[in-house]
């Protein structure tokens, strides 16, 4: 069991790293059409609300993105200490 926690470790900082480019590569969160119609009728509240909104969207992908890195690199770090070394035969 402990020969396979290594690999394993690798294997998901490996598919920790796909997800988190993955995640990079989508746009981030856009202005949506309500907010620039709130804009437009002069409504602060309902402009103040959404543009909220907005930012806490675009927060909480920055924590993911942020998250599966660091995730990635925990995950990978592990891997390697928790390896053992090869014994080499003396010859």
């Amino acid at each position: 069991m402990n020969r396979a926690i290594p690999p394993l470790c690798l294997v998901l900082a490996l598919f920790l790293l796909i997800a988190g480019f993955a995640v990079l590569a989508t746009d981030e969160p856009q202005r949506s059409v309500e907010l620039h119609r709130a804009t437009a009728a002069a409504d602060e509240a309902q402009r103040e609300m959404l543009e909220e909104q907005l930012q806490r969207q675009r927060l909480r992908r920055t924590v993911a993105i942020v998250s599966i890195f660091g995730l990635a690199i925990v995950m990978g770090a592990t891997g390697f200490v928790v390896m053992k070394p090869r014994h080499q035969q003396g010859g």
